[in-house]
C-alpha cells in the first residue's frame, strides 16, 4: 500500500527525515508519535505527493511519488483524504458547502454529491448541522467537519496531522473513535500524534520518529 525507501528530505539545509524505511500495509492503522519537529508532518506531506523527497523513493499504490507526472497527482489524490490539525474550512461556507468541495472539484453530479455528503455528515454526526456556516461552529464540530470532507470521497488512504492537538480530553476520545470506526470499514489509516492518550486509545501500529529519524516500530497490539 505504501512503501518507503531510504527516504531523506531537508527543508533550507535543515534535515527533516533521515533514511526512513516504511511499508504500511492495507488497512493498517499507524500512529506517528515523537516530539515537534521529529518529522511527522513532512512524512505524510510526502506520501500526500505535496512534496518530494530529496533522496530515497516512496511508493503510494504503487505509484513512484516523485516519478509521477504533476497533472497526475490530483487523480492520486482522489484516493487519499488529509485532515489537518487547523482545519483549513472556508468560514463563510456552510458544513454542506465545505464537505461538497472535493466532490465538484472532482465534476460529480449534484444529486450524487448530495448523497455522498450526506452520508459523510452522517457517519461524524453532523448531518443536523449541515446548512451552519462553519465559522460558528465550535472546535471539536470544525474537525468533525474536517473527518467529514477526508472521507467524502471514500479514500482508501487517510492521514491525519495532529487532529486532537487543539481538543480537550473527552473531544480527543471522540474523534479517537472516529477514526477508529473509519479504519475498521478498511481505509488505511496514519496519524501523527503526540498525545498518549490517542496513542493508547487508537491501539494501533506505533512508530516513533526523533530528529528526522524512525527510532521504533512496534506493531499493533489489541
Amino acid at each position: 500500500m505504501i512503501q518507503l525507501f531510504h527516504v531523506t528530505k531537508h527543508y533550507k539545509g535543515c534535515r527533516a527525515l533521515s533514511d526512513v524505511s516504511l511499508r504500511i500495509e492495507k488497512g493498517e492503522c499507524v500512529l506517528l508519535t515523537g516530539p515537534s519537529g521529529a518529522g511527522k508532518t513532512t512524512l505524510l506531506k510526502l506520501i500526500f505527493g505535496a512534496e518530494i523527497p530529496d533522496d530515497g523513493q516512496i511508493l503510494v499504490q504503487n505509484r513512484n511519488i516523485a516519478r509521477i507526472r504533476p497533472s497526475d497527482v490530483p487523480f492520486l489524490r482522489r484516493t487519499m483524504g488529509f485532515v489537518l490539525q487547523d482545519f483549513k474550512l472556508l468560514p463563510r461556507k456552510t458544513v454542506f458547502e465545505n464537505v461538497a468541495l472535493p466532490l465538484i472539484i472532482r465534476g460529480l453530479s449534484s444529486s450524487g454529491t448530495k448523497k455522498k455528503v450526506n452520508e459523510a455528515l452522517q457517519a461524524v454526526g453532523m448531518e443536523h448541522k449541515r446548512t451552519t456556516e462553519t465559522q460558528v461552529l465550535s472546535a471539536g464540530e470544525q474537525q468533525r467537519v474536517c473527518i467529514a470532507r477526508a472521507v467524502v470521497n471514500s479514500p482508501i488512504i487517510l492521514l491525519a496531522d495532529e487532529p486532537t492537538g487543539n481538543l480537550d480530553p473527552q473531544l480527543t476520545y471522540e474523534i479517537s473513535e472516529l477514526f477508529k470506526s473509519i479504519n475498521a470499514r478498511g481505509t488505511t489509516l496514519m496519524l501523527a500524534t503526540h498525545n498518549k492518550q490517542v496513542v493508547d486509545h487508537m491501539k494501533g501500529r506505533v512508530i516513533r520518529l526523533d530528529c528526522g529519524r524512525l527510532l521504533s516500530d512496534q506493531r499493533a497490539y489489541q
